[in-house]
């Protein structure tokens, strides 16, 4: 069904034209495989006449392809749009040249996690170099919950004044709220005291998530990543894939504009710590 506008959206001008379109591509987003004009059209509580032409504009346009069993699925033009956004093409031209050495130097991948409507999208990704490896692809997206390390890191270093917001969004979804929230708090707390959060993934075996925060001058902006697959071969261990990953982090935040403080490090600067007084556990990537 089509989304109710909020009472601070509403305006008296009206571009039922844009929104259908919006809400076609707001619906596809979330499809691996696509959708046929008819279930588009259910899903919406639209007609198909209704969507008819306005698939077609997409697919002329590049924003959706029709595929050969005639669904309709996003093409990666609004990616390649996101990335041209002054910001965006910023924060991966500063992360990607030190992603690709870190990568080269621990033989493990790493990828750059932003936090955009709710949802952990990957912006940049470096590959081993290994013949075996773990990656998350660019333009992929997860669920903003607290079951994710790069949501965890990304909320705990919010400003005080907004965290609060972060937190809600960390604990939608699942049973147990209030006993999540307590132990949800302590766990941010111990990421902002340690500088990063660590520990073995729930959804890959033999994997350890570990993940940085990325600072501009401003505060945090995005979350660095490496997923580090235990192997017989692997050139670096857990700690000093962690090191690395850490000196990689302060860099592009250095990068971005981020100012460290000279008298006190360990006080101020978040990407400092080294090995944790405590185990700060994750359960699944990014």
């Amino acid at each position: 069904m089509r989304k109710a506008a909020r009472p601070d959206e509403e305006s008296r001008y009206a571009a039922p034209a844009l929104e259908k379109g919006l809400d076609i591509l707001e619906l596809l987003v979330a499809e691996q495989h696509g959708l046929s004009l008819q279930e588009i059209a259910r899903r919406l509580g639209r007609t198909a006449n209704e969507l008819f032409r306005m698939l077609d504009v997409l697919v002329r346009r590049g924003y959706l392809a029709r595929q050969t069993d005639g669904t309709y699925a996003l093409t990666l033009l609004l990616f390649d749009l996101a990335h041209r956004h002054p910001p965006v093409d910023r924060l991966v031209s500063a992360a990607q040249p030190d992603m690709q050495s870190l990568a080269r130097a621990i033989g493990q991948s790493t990828h750059l996690c932003v936090h955009h409507d709710a949802r952990l999208v990957v912006l940049a990704r470096a590959e081993s170099p290994e013949p075996i490896g773990y990656s998350v692809r660019p333009g992929a997206h997860f669920p903003f919950r607290d079951d994710r390390v790069s949501a965890r890191v990304i909320a705990a270093f919010q400003p005080e004044a907004k965290r609060a917001p972060f937190m809600a969004e960390l604990l939608t979804g699942g049973k147990g709220i209030r006993d999540r929230r307590s132990s949800l708090a302590g766990r941010l707390a111990a990421i902002r005291e340690h500088g990063f959060d660590e520990g073995p993934s729930d959804t890959v075996p033999g994997v350890t998530d570990i993940c940085f925060p990325i600072f501009d001058r401003f505060g945090i902006v995005a979350a660095l990543n490496v997923v580090h697959v235990q192997q017989r071969d692997a050139k670096v261990n857990v700690p000093k894939a962690r090191s690395a990953l850490r000196d990689t982090a302060a860099k592009i935040s250095r990068a971005l504009g981020w100012k460290q403080a000279v008298s006190d490090k360990t006080a101020t600067d978040p990407v400092a710590s080294t090995t944790p007084k405590t185990t700060v556990r994750s359960r699944h990537s990014p």
